[in-house]
């Protein structure tokens, strides 16, 4: 999180003041609220970040030894764990341009949503989503560091499945939808006989 402005600190020091002094006037309370609004300003954009960049990391790390033909197995009539993945370098994407960073989604044929898994189809190897997965994580990263709150107070461009329809609700819901995939994942390194999903 961003270090405390001399402006904030010193609205959060006349808050604590008149809080403690149990003052009865409408004053503290707007003063609370300047509060908040300094202090915690910069805090979604944080959280986002960080929730990014938690994800990021792990799925390289979480993919690394599982071969192509295990990737292509499927728990009963299930997506495969390739596709699953193809999916989630779609999402990426998809975030990607909502962002702005100028990228081609090479995932969006295949794996768009509404896309089903075809038993047919030749996926993308691993190694390959891992690589286009790598290239593509930090441009996202720095490009949600430098999102400002107008910009997140914007309406969605469409519909959301989230409380809040603005980009702030779309890029939570992103990263929530990165979330998910990441748990089937998970799953299936342990139905491929691998170890738990890992942080470390």
């Amino acid at each position: 999180m961003k270090s405390i402005n001399t402006k904030s600190l010193l609205l959060l020091m006349i808050s604590l003041s008149m809080i403690s002094c149990n003052m009865q006037t409408k004053e503290p309370k707007t003063v609370e609220k300047e509060v908040i609004k300094e202090i915690y300003k910069p805090m979604d954009i944080q959280v986002l970040k960080s929730q990014y960049d938690l994800h990021a990391g792990l799925f390289s790390k979480n993919l690394n030894g599982i071969t192509d033909t295990e990737a292509n197995k499927r728990i009963n009539n299930a997506n495969s764990l390739a596709w699953i993945v193809g999916h989630t370098l779609n999402i990426q994407n998809n975030l990607s341009m909502l962002l702005g960073v100028e990228t081609q989604n090479p995932y969006a044929e295949q794996f768009a949503f509404g896309k089903k898994f075809d038993p047919n189809a030749q996926y993308p190897s691993l190694s390959k989503m891992i690589s286009d997965w790598d290239i593509l994580s930090p441009k996202i990263s720095e490009a949600l560091g430098k999102l400002t709150q107008e910009q997140l107070d914007a309406k969605a461009p469409f519909p959301i499945p989230f409380p809040e329809q603005t980009m702030r609700g779309l890029y939570a819901f992103q990263m929530h939808h990165l979330g998910y995939e990441f748990g089937q994942i998970g799953l299936y390194r342990k139905f491929l006989g691998k170890s738990s999903f890992s942080y470390q």
